[in-house]
C-alpha cells in the first residue's frame, strides 16, 4: 500500500539524518588538531631566539682569573656568536683610570670584573652604556644593579685573611682570626695587602672598616697602627694572596675566592676571616661608553648571566653566584657562611671611593 512506501521513506530519512548527525563531532576535531598547531609555532618562535653570529672582535679590561680558564669561555662564546674575545689584566683603579683617560677614543668596550666601585664611579662620570639586558631583568632591585642599567653585578666576593703555616711557624704566631689581631707586632713586617689607590679589594677592606668602627677618622687610627706590621702594598688585590700561599709573607688580605683558587693549586695556606666582621664586594660589569663592539659587548652581558657561566665560574674561581638556581660548589664560602659587616653597603661606599683614596694617599701611601 502507498502508506508503507511513505513509512519506510519517512524511516529511511530520520536514519540518514541520524547518520549525517556525527559531522559537528568530526569538525571539533579539527579544531582541537588546529590548537595543536598553534603550539608547534610557539616552539618554533623559542628556536628562532637561538644567539646567531655577529662576528669581529670584543676587548675586556680586567680579566677575572686564571687565561686557560677564561679560554674556555672566551671560546664557548666564540662558537654561540662569532665573536673572538681578548681580555687585558688589570685593576680596578687601573681600569677606572684607563677608562677615564680613553674617553675621546675607547679602546676597551667591556669593564669585567672587578669591584663595582669602578662601574659606580664611571656611571657618574657618565662614561658606561646603559644596557638592560637579561642579568640587569633578572635581579631585584637594590645595591646588586644600577637603577638605570649602567653597571650589573654578576659575582659576589668576601675578605678573608690567607694565612702560611710555615711562616707563622717560625714567628710562633697563629693565623689571625680578627682585625685586633693584625695590630700585633708578632706580624711586623709580615703583612701584605694591595695599596686602595689600584685595588678594588684593598678599597673593600679600608670602606669595611669605616663602616665597622663607625667613622673614616676611626679607620684611619686603626690603619695607622696596622701599618706598621705591613711589609708591602701590592698592585694586584689577589697578589697577597698568592705572596702568603708562596710562604713568603705569613697574612696575605685578599677575597677569599682568590685565596681558594691557591689551595686549589696545592699550596699550604689557610683561610680565615675577622670575626668582627668582613667587607664583601658586588662584582660588576659594563659597557664602556663608546664602545666599538657594541653588539658584542651587549651579548657578552647576556653571556655572563647565563647559568652554565655562573656555574662555570663558581667552579673554578669559587666566586658567589648571583643568578637564582645556580648553587654554591661544595667548599665555597657564600655571604651567609661568614659574619659580615653590619650594614655594609659596597654600592653606597663605592660612591665615596676618590676621596677616602685621597686621604689614605696622604696619611699613608705617601708615607711609604
Amino acid at each position: 500500500p502507498l502508506w508503507k512506501w511513505i513509512a519506510l521513506l519517512v524511516l529511511g530519512g530520520l536514519l540518514a539524518a541520524a547518520c549525517a548527525a556525527p559531522e559537528p563531532i568530526v569538525q571539533t576535531v579539527e579544531v582541537e588538531r588546529e590548537v595543536q598547531v598553534t603550539q608547534v609555532v610557539e616552539v618554533e618562535r623559542e628556536v628562532a631566539v637561538t644567539p646567531t653570529p655577529i662576528g669581529g672582535d670584543l676587548t675586556l679590561y680586567a680579566c677575572l682569573f686564571d687565561p686557560d680558564k677564561l679560554a674556555v669561555l672566551f671560546e664557548t662564546f666564540k662558537q654561540q656568536y662569532g665573536v673572538d674575545v681578548t681580555c687585558l689584566d688589570m685593576s680596578s683603579g687601573e681600569a677606572l683610570e684607563r677608562i677615564r683617560a680613553e674617553s675621546e677614543n675607547p679602546q676597551g668596550d667591556v669593564l669585567f670584573g672587578t669591584t663595582n666601585l669602578s662601574h659606580v664611579n664611571l656611571a657618574a662620570d657618565g662614561l658606561l652604556e646603559a644596557y638592560q639586558g637579561s642579568g640587569w631583568n633578572l635581579l631585584p632591585e637594590g645595591a646588586i644593579k644600577d637603577p638605570n642599567g649602567s653597571w650589573t653585578g654578576f659575582y659576589y666576593g668576601v675578605i678573608g685573611f690567607a694565612c702560611s703555616p710555615a711562616r707563622l711557624a717560625e714567628l710562633g704566631a697563629e693565623c689571625p682570626s680578627s682585625w685586633e689581631d693584625l695590630l700585633d707586632p708578632v706580624y711586623a713586617g709580615e703583612i701584605v695587602i694591595a695599596s686602595p689607590a689600584a685595588s678594588g679589594t684593598s678599597y673593600t677592606v679600608l670602606s669595611g672598616l669605616a663602616q665597622l668602627f663607625g667613622s673614616e677618622d676611626a679607620a684611619f687610627e686603626w690603619y695607622h697602627q696596622f701599618d706598621a706590621n705591613v711589609a708591602q702594598y701590592t698592585e694586584s688585590g689577589s697578589a697577597p694572596g698568592k705572596l702568603a700561599a708562596a710562604g713568603e709573607f705569613a697574612v696575605g688580605i685578599a677575597f677569599a675566592h682568590d685565596i681558594q683558587v691557591q689551595q686549589d693549586k696545592g699550596l699550604d695556606v689557610i683561610l680565615s676571616f675577622p670575626s668582627e666582621g668582613t667587607a664583601f664586594e658586588i662584582g660588576g660589569i659594563s659597557i664602556i661608553k663608546g664602545a666599538k663592539n657594541l653588539a658584542a659587548a651587549q651579548a657578552w652581558l647576556d653571556f655572563v648571566f647565563t647559568p652554565a657561566f655562573q656555574r662555570y665560574h663558581n667552579d673554578v674561581a669559587h666566586r658567589i653566584p648571583v643568578v637564582p638556581g645556580v648553587d654554591l660548589a661544595e667548599g665555597t664560602f657564600g655571604l651567609e657562611d661568614v659574619v659580615l659587616i653590619e650594614g655594609y653597603d659596597p654600592t653606597e661606599w663605592a660612591a665615596q671611593r676618590d676621596p677616602l683614596v685621597a686621604r689614605w694617599q696622604e696619611e699613608i701611601g705617601a708615607t711609604r
